[in-house]
């Protein structure tokens, strides 16, 4: 693998930066934009989100060829396979942060009636803390009514999969991450979670303190095992459990 060159602050505010302010284009005025049209809410969420996450996937093997690393991209990008040992280790810090997470819900309920963090009306309710009632059953999403609508399910999963999961993971721990460790050593983990948690400031501000612990989570278990199949694991256990498990749960009731 060819050396890579380290990520600074201002470089990394940069690259954070501009990822959010892409994707809080495409969620603040795309989806708005395809609700108009004739396709339905569902795939205005599902079109409006996949389009920044497939841009990163592309930012990232950009980025790897411009320093040469296209064929060592699994290792580059910390692909490589990880012990079962690591992976118990990455669920019980999922959680830890989890059970953390779920005591600072409340501060999201409380920004979340803040004019300026208001969440807007066409996010899907899961997203909304304003619209969630706790313990009620999702039963729409995004104008899809889930009793019976078996279809949303392997649609979600690969949106899921392949585009939220994977996408900020190729690009913010596979390649970020990296090269911020040869700025910020093994504090680095800290910085990135910083970012990663800034990230989402602008798209969703109300999540902005109890999304905390997972960002932490998160970038310590990648850093730790270097290896994004481990923080690949956190992230996705925690976005199951707080959309796909929910969308499974409203199709079969």
């Amino acid at each position: 693998m060819k050396e890579i060159k380290p990520l600074n602050f201002f470089q990394s505010v940069l690259f954070f930066g501009l990822s959010a302010i892409i994707f809080r284009i495409c969620v603040y005025n795309l989806m708005p934009a395809i609700q108009k049209s004739r396709l339905s809410d569902f795939w205005a969420f599902i079109i409006s989100y996949s389009l920044p996450l497939t841009l990163m996937i592309i930012a990232t093997f950009i980025g790897l060829r411009q320093e040469g690393n296209t064929q060592n991209w699994l290792v580059r990008l910390r692909l490589t396979k990880i012990s079962f040992k690591k992976v118990l280790l990455c669920f019980g810090l999922f959680v830890i942060s989890f059970l953390i997470t779920g005591l600072l819900i409340p501060t999201a309920k409380f920004l979340a009636t803040i004019e300026i963090f208001r969440p807007p009306d066409f996010l899907p309710d899961i997203l909304n803390p304003n619209k969630t009632i706790p313990g009620k059953q999702l039963v729409n999403f995004m104008g899809v009514e889930l009793k019976g609508a078996y279809w949303t399910i392997p649609v979600y999963f690969i949106f899921l999969t392949f585009f939220n999961i994977l996408g900020e993971e190729l690009w913010f721990r596979g390649y970020i991450l990296p090269r911020q460790e040869l700025k910020w050593g093994n504090k680095t983990w800290v910085f990135h979670g910083l970012f990663w948690c800034l990230f989402h400031f602008p798209i969703y501000p109300w999540t902005i303190l109890y999304l905390l612990p997972t960002t932490l989570a998160v970038s310590f278990t990648a850093q730790k095992f270097k290896s994004t199949w481990a923080s690949y694991t956190i992230h996705y256990l925690g976005n199951g459990i707080l959309a796909l498990l929910p969308i499974i749960m409203g199709v079969i009731k």
